[in-house]
């Protein structure tokens, strides 16, 4: 999942670079002057037909997006970034004593022009860049972090929000007052706030070059990813493969102008089907290859360099803030706290699923050997002869489910789950604003018909889109003031569209994918918080985000809500019984690699970012680093981890995002398992008491209260980890 894009307080969570000029609202201040390049003179005269600065006069407030075109992006941020400028200095040129009012609020409220261009650019770039974009992105996101840091390391700014923190009880304020103060204290603290003048301006230009190392980062995966193709033209080399990976591979060929040939490429869907049903042993490795040695290829979109000066910066500036390295500032506000609570999980974890791996492999490798080969299962066999193990356990593959989950039936099972459970509903809207045709609207209403927001979904992959799966908005909720605003929230997976006139089949696990992303814009959509910053997925820890969405998993293979969208595309016959029940048993099936290379990758985050600089300055080698990690832990040679380092986007591609912090899905899995068994052990998946406990205080509670006195108000106890244990079948 994406966070929400807002500058206020939030961190950007996006891709970032750096360039120079001062901020005369923070002029008094050197350590938080900004560098942003606007200058009044600069500004585009014809800034007031800018689409982006205007009311827009569209249903529902969606951006008006084709009227937007690249060349409004720069103008309208260096008008809003003037508007907030005006704004901070308002609030720290106020005669009056700092109130909560005057300074907390007003605070939460200054940015909202730049909040709103950001958000529409920065969603647009990730699902439909293009050359102008990119270059606009090494402007524009370093302008953000410059300003963002001189709000935060602005003296008289702290000194105001300090002396209402300080001043706090005889206010008394109800709790999502208290609340809001809180976390904005916190937030200047830990941003360096009080730190002296001279490790300030150090603090900043370390946070400016993460910025511009992160977007390079990023940039240079997806050209490295896009650049991909594997391209069959003998029709021999397709077999095992499914009809609808063929025809979208056909079609993509097509559209590159590459007649009797198939393309094949590193998107998720397409990449794992080949290396699932692929019977070329040979082109599953070139296939894997190419997908393990993204940013690692000693070109110019190589990553090496980058993970290192990243991991470096960032135990710089851990140190500066007065931690033992970044991990140890990342996890001090997260469940996890430590470190090295997290490693210890993360090992409790893996050690009875590398067990399970030897078990995997030992059954894969006998059935090699009954083809009558005389190889050692390898890297680039393991999807495929999972699979194979997968039918002769459990008598079905992937190919029998697939019919049964055609993806329009499958959101419809997602829509039924939610209002089952919130009483929340979906109705499409027809001819809205949208960046994509293939985007789809809906008007979302709670349980007393009320609007809740409007929910945006882009399923399909495309050359301008990057990779993966995930939740982000245009438009925050909130009520300050009687100004009641209701949010904008996107989903995006990056499903293989298939040839024209083929319905789009999804494997059971697009179908969770899909369920996981429609539980973070549930958590988006029925926020009830007050303030934009702790509204929705704001506000709340990496490793308790994650559960909202990863509960709504539990529902797509709930046997009750199967039967309500696995209908089969051509005849509408609902998935057979017998079927089910090997869907249902095969649950656990391959949980032993699944285990062993998630939490690969989560050692691997952790161990890039518990280093102090001087650990991180003796490494010269990324790969011989990662190497002896994986190594150290036992992962097997015949698993790499989900992600190495050089395309590790979750971690390296934005200034903070999941670093540090990977861990956080399986930490939420003790969450969701724990909170789902609570639900099977009332004999209701819907139990009405306990669905409304889940409602009130976890999506519709946002990041209003710590997140683990949130979850023992649903849960009325604290979570424990046997639930996880049992469904991963590592019990």
């Amino acid at each position: 999942m994406q966070k929400p894009l807002m500058l206020g307080l939030i961190t950007l969570s996006l891709l970032s670079a750096c360039s120079k000029q001062e901020n005369n609202a923070v002029k008094n201040d050197p350590a938080a002057a900004t560098t942003a390049e606007v200058a009044e003179t600069e500004v585009a005269a014809n800034i007031d037909n800018n689409p982006l600065l205007q009311d827009w006069q569209t249903p529902y407030q969606i951006p008006p997006f084709s009227k937007i075109k690249d060349e409004h992006y720069m103008p309208a941020v260096e008008k809003a970034v003037q508007t907030m400028r005006e704004e901070i200095a308002a609030i720290t040129s106020n005669e009056n004593d700092p109130s909560f009012e005057n300074t907390v609020v007003a605070l939460e409220q200054s940015g909202e022009e730049i909040t709103k261009v950001f958000n529409v650019f920065a969603n647009v770039a990730a699902t439909d860049t293009n050359d102008e974009l990119k270059k606009l992105q090494v402007k524009i996101f370093p302008m953000l972090t410059r300003e963002l840091d001189a709000m935060l390391l602005n003296q008289e700014l702290f000194d105001r929000v300090s002396h209402v923190y300080e001043n706090r009880d005889p206010l008394k304020l109800d709790a999502q007052d208290s609340r809001l103060l809180e976390l904005t204290y916190l937030e200047f603290v830990r941003a360096g706030a009080a730190l002296k003048p001279e490790a300030k301006a150090r603090l900043k230009d370390i946070n400016a070059e993460i910025s511009s190392l992160t977007t390079q980062f990023a940039q240079n995966l997806l050209s490295e990813t896009k650049s991909f193709e594997l391209v069959i033209d003998d029709a021999k080399d397709l077999a095992g493969l499914p009809k609808d990976l063929v025809g979208a591979a056909k079609k993509k060929a097509e559209n590159k102008g590459k007649d009797n040939a198939w393309v094949f490429g590193l998107d998720r869907a397409s990449f794992e089907g080949f290396m699932t049903y692929s019977e070329n042993r040979e082109l599953r490795k070139i296939m894997l290859d190419g997908y393990r040695n993204r940013g690692m290829n000693a070109n110019e979109a190589d990553n090496s360099e980058l993970v290192l000066k990243i991991s470096r910066l960032r135990a710089e500036r851990a140190k500066l803030l007065g931690y033992d390295s970044h991990a140890h500032y990342q996890l001090e506000t997260r469940m996890a706290k430590t470190p090295e609570m997290a490693e210890s999980f993360l090992l409790k974890v893996l050690k009875p699923g590398l067990a399970r791996v030897q078990e995997e492999k030992q059954e894969m490798q006998a059935i090699v050997k009954s083809e009558g080969h005389d190889f050692q299962l390898a890297s680039h066999d393991w999807w495929h002869y999972a699979e194979k193990l997968r039918t002769k356990k459990y008598a079905f593959d992937e190919s029998q489910v697939k019919p049964y989950f055609e993806l329009e039936n499958v959101l419809q099972g997602a829509f039924h789950v939610a209002g089952e459970l919130f009483g929340v509903k979906f109705k499409e809207l027809k001819d809205m604003p949208v960046w994509h045709p293939q985007v789809k609207v809906f008007d979302v209403s709670g349980e007393k018909g009320e609007h809740l927001g409007i929910f945006l979904m882009d399923f399909y992959s495309r050359d301008s889109k990057r990779g993966g799966a995930w939740m982000s908005s245009y438009r925050q909720a909130s009520a300050v003031n009687g100004k009641v605003i209701r949010p904008l929230i996107t989903n995006n997976l990056n499903l293989t569209p298939p040839a024209e006139g083929d319905p789009t089949l999804l494997s059971f696990d697009q179908v969770n994918t899909l369920f996981h992303e429609f539980g973070h814009g549930l958590h988006g959509l029925m926020t009830t918080a007050r303030y934009e910053k702790y509204a929705g997925t704001s506000g709340s820890p990496r490793d308790f985000t994650e559960f909202p969405a990863q509960f709504m998993e539990h529902y797509a293979s709930a046997p009750e809500v199967l039967p309500i969208y696995a209908k089969h595309y051509e005849t509408g016959e609902i998935i057979p019984a017998a079927l089910l029940e090997k869907l249902q048993q095969a649950s656990t099936h391959n949980q032993g690699f699944k285990t062993a290379e998630f939490i690969g990758a989560s050692l691997l985050d952790l161990a890039w970012h518990k280093l102090d600089s001087k650990q991180l300055k003796d490494i010269d080698n990324a790969q011989e680093f990662e190497a002896k990690v994986l190594t150290e832990y036992g992962l097997p040679k015949e698993i790499s981890p989900r992600y190495r380092s050089t395309y590790f986007a979750h971690i390296f591609s934005s200034p903070i995002g999941y670093s540090a912090g990977y861990y956080a899905y399986l930490w939420s899995e003790i969450l969701d398992a724990d909170g789902f068994t609570a639900f099977r052990e009332a004999g209701d998946i819907y139990d009405k008491e306990l669905a409304q406990r889940l409602a009130d205080n976890v999506y519709r509670a946002g990041g209003s209260a710590p997140a683990d006195e949130l979850y023992r108000r649903f849960r009325k106890k604290d979570p424990t980890i046997e639930p996880l244990l049992k469904i991963r079948g590592l019990n």
